[in-house]
């Protein structure tokens, strides 16, 4: 066997195991946290008598992925193989208070003259840029996703009580990192839309602003339980280069 085959034959082994790393690496989703906090703008600041007309066309929420609530118990359930495994999240279970980061940005909000109307945060994979989940929230938790019926010739039965704040959160997860919002604020029976997609830096806190309401936005990275400590950063984590975000109120 020439030198330049018995060189190629030790590369082997190490391609394969270079390529298996690759695989691995980009089947193991990164888990993200993302949080949300909606308030009213002090009334009369901003908006000078103006008279809010409602959007040429409205949100279509129905595809719209909920946060999980009510989940059964798995108590009794058997450990796979019957080993100890560390409890894992669940992709948009809603957080509790105590475990979000915006915790005390929504206690400035609520006291200090705005009008806090929805405060949610939620755990998941990163779905990439084609087929990424819209997250519905509502300051109504029991509320089907209703969109206001003030759009023109809009039919009488259509007419729903819709809640005060209502849209959807995504994130799309590439080389860089982008949210896209969809919100729509109930003002005196009229719909005000705020739509944006933004490209923003990891655990940075970002003010999406409207003269009605703003909505601040934080994604951390989450790293399972069951991952190893030396997965906290990965290929696939989002850049951060985008210019800073806006502050909090």
């Amino acid at each position: 066997m020439s030198g330049h085959s018995r060189a190629a034959s030790r590369r082997a082994p190490l391609a394969l195991a270079l390529l298996a790393l690759l695989f691995a690496q980009v089947a193991e989703a990164r888990w993200y946290q993302v949080e949300v906090v909606v308030f009213r703008q002090p009334p009369g600041i901003a908006t000078g008598g103006e008279q809010w007309l409602a959007p040429d066309e409205l949100p279509d929420y129905g595809r719209a992925v909920r946060l999980v609530r009510d989940l059964p118990s798995l108590d009794d359930e058997p450990a796979p193989g019957g080993s100890a495994v560390a409890p894992g999240p669940v992709a948009f279970e809603p957080l509790p208070g105590r475990e979000r980061r915006l915790a005390g940005v929504a206690r400035r909000v609520d006291g200090g003259g705005y009008e806090l109307l929805l405060a949610a945060g939620w755990r998941q994979p990163g779905f990439g840029v084609a087929r990424p989940k819209y997250v519905y929230l509502s300051d109504r938790d029991d509320a089907p996703a209703a969109l206001p019926a003030a759009l023109p010739d809009a039919a009488p039965e259509a007419v729903l009580p819709a809640p005060r704040i209502q849209g959807t959160v995504a994130i799309k997860v590439a080389r860089l990192l982008h949210v896209e919002l969809d919100f729509l604020y109930d003002h005196e029976g009229v719909p005000v839309r705020l739509h944006e997609t933004r490209k923003l830096k990891l655990r940075e806190i970002h003010y999406f602003d409207h003269p009605l309401f703003g909505v601040v936005v934080q994604v951390s990275p989450y790293v399972l339980p069951t991952a190893p400590e030396t997965a906290e950063v990965g290929a696939d984590e989002p850049e951060d280069t985008a210019p800073a975000g806006g502050t909090a109120p």
